[in-house]
């Protein structure tokens, strides 16, 4: 008997199935691991961003708050604050410190809330302890620019008499005229200190490197300026967020403009101890507006602070820092 073999070709409808089936499944579990991978950096670049931000708005903050006064006095009772800028019954003619209570350099701000339709409304003290969105401060900038005395004698100043000094070195001197416009009584781009000092000094002429000033006539302050201390300008600057921006104006003879400084900045609250000299700040920032499910609050954020809702749509990161102003 002649035996039949039979040969096939092709696959059977069942192989195609079975192979269709499982390339799909490979298929999938790659394009599921190429998502994850992709998620996962995008994610982390959105931290990292978000984490930038967060330290670029210290970064703005530090030089600002570490130099808070810088050696003015500064009292929570009394008037020695507002004294030491002509701040003065009846001729209260200093610039616009000399207006701020007994809050002294720092000034917290609650922030818009239901029960506070202004930004600027001054945050209540609570337990000893200022909490607000906004922050204003009053610091010095140093000028690298030191006191030359005749005879490297120190110089005692009494309140309303004017001096006149000489200030070293020459070279560095051309942008003084910026800094010190020597304009009214009551522009901070008028006012100046000396660390040694200890007191705000009204400088009313500035020529050929030499810079005229003077204690406000009134206050019944007096120092002593002593060679080679260096002179540093007075600025007053506040700072908020409005529109995932952080906003900054500068004081002059009032507030100025608006100038936004840092995109990516959700919310800062901050907290001020005066008992304790102690600025505490907390910054929330993103890194981008993509969405990867709800998240919730980040446990760094303070639970007394404000929190919306949308940002928990946003990859956040909270940076914080703490000052201990030493100055005052």
């Amino acid at each position: 008997m002649k035996s039949r073999t039979t040969r096939r070709l092709g696959f059977t409808l069942v192989e195609i199935l079975m192979t269709m089936t499982l390339s799909a499944t490979v298929g999938l579990i790659v394009i599921q691991i190429i998502q994850q991978i992709l998620f996962m950096t995008t994610k982390s670049s959105n931290y990292t961003l978000a984490w930038e931000r967060g330290q670029n708005v210290l970064s703005i903050l530090d030089p600002r708050i570490s130099h808070v006064a810088f050696g003015i006095p500064y009292e929570r009772v009394g008037d020695l604050f507002q004294k030491s800028f002509g701040g003065v019954p009846g001729k209260n003619d200093g610039p616009p410190p000399s207006k701020w209570s007994d809050r002294g350099p720092v000034q917290i701000w609650r922030g818009k809330t239901l029960d506070s339709p202004s930004l600027w409304d001054l945050a209540p003290e609570t337990d000893g302890v200022h909490r607000g969105r906004g922050l204003a401060v009053l610091y010095a900038v140093p000028s690298a620019l030191t006191v030359k005395l005749a005879e490297n004698i120190p110089l005692p100043m009494d309140a309303g008499v004017t001096v006149t000094i000489k200030l070293t070195p020459k070279e560095n001197l051309e942008r003084i005229g910026d800094r010190l416009p020597t304009t009214a009584k009551n522009d901070m781009r008028s006012w100046v200190t000396f660390p040694l000092t200890g007191l705000p000094l009204y400088t009313s002429k500035y020529s050929n490197s030499n810079l005229t000033m003077r204690i406000p006539e009134g206050s019944g302050l007096s120092s002593t300026l002593y060679p080679y201390d260096e002179l540093h300008y007075l600025r007053a600057e506040r700072f908020q967020v409005k529109d995932s921006t952080l906003y900054s104006e500068e004081l002059y003879t009032s507030w100025t403009t608006l100038e936004p400084l840092l995109e990516g900045v959700l919310e800062m609250w901050f907290e001020w101890m005066p008992s304790e000299r102690r600025v505490e700040a907390w910054i929330l920032a993103t890194g981008g507006g993509v969405s990867f499910g709800k998240s919730s609050r980040p446990e760094e954020w303070p639970t007394t602070a404000p929190w919306r809702a949308e940002f928990e749509q946003h990859d956040m990161v909270v940076v914080r820092k703490s000052w201990l102003l030493e100055n005052l």
